[in-house]
């Protein structure tokens, strides 16, 4: 899948396109299942894509963290908080850039201390970060997705 200079998909159709083709040569491809399975929150299908990201985890019993990252985001674009809450606490992913998405979680839960925490801990780590740059970096085939998490990445009172 092609990427531009941020590392963003550049076209996520053709993404799926070459995942769909992948997964139809092997069948069996777990990291294919996870990317589809992030493909799939972006657009806007995130039920789909978590579907898609747990086939995955049960094909790669020992996932890299990164597994959890995607599924944290799918999981918190449907809505389900508190899933990607539990998702983005894993070991394997928590402290990572991943964090920006516990703390908005965290926001919509309610529990704003621990979100503002976990919004101070990923700012110290990525200092830089402001929702304004993230935001014209994802591929978010619907505006509204992008608005919630930005909506949720302002309460976690990340930088806008």
């Amino acid at each position: 899948m092609e990427t531009d200079e941020t590392g963003t998909l550049a076209a996520p159709d053709e993404g799926a396109a070459e995942l769909t083709t992948a997964l139809r040569i092997d069948p069996n491809h777990a990291d294919a299942w996870a990317f589809l399975g992030q493909l799939k929150a972006f657009e806007g299908k995130a039920i789909e894509g978590i579907e898609h990201l747990r086939h995955a985890t049960r094909l790669n019993p020992h996932p890299p963290g990164w597994y959890y990252w995607l599924l944290g985001l799918a999981q918190y674009a449907a809505g389900h908080y508190a899933d990607a809450v539990e998702t983005l606490r894993h070991e394997a992913t928590h402290r990572l850039g991943s964090q920006r998405i516990l703390a908005a979680g965290l926001a919509r839960l309610g529990q704003m201390e621990e979100a503002k925490e976990e919004a101070r801990e990923f700012l110290a780590l990525n200092p830089d970060f402001s929702i304004q740059h993230w935001a014209s970096t994802q591929p978010f085939r619907h505006e509204a997705d992008r608005q919630h998490f930005i909506d949720g990445y302002e309460a976690a009172g990340l930088p806008r």
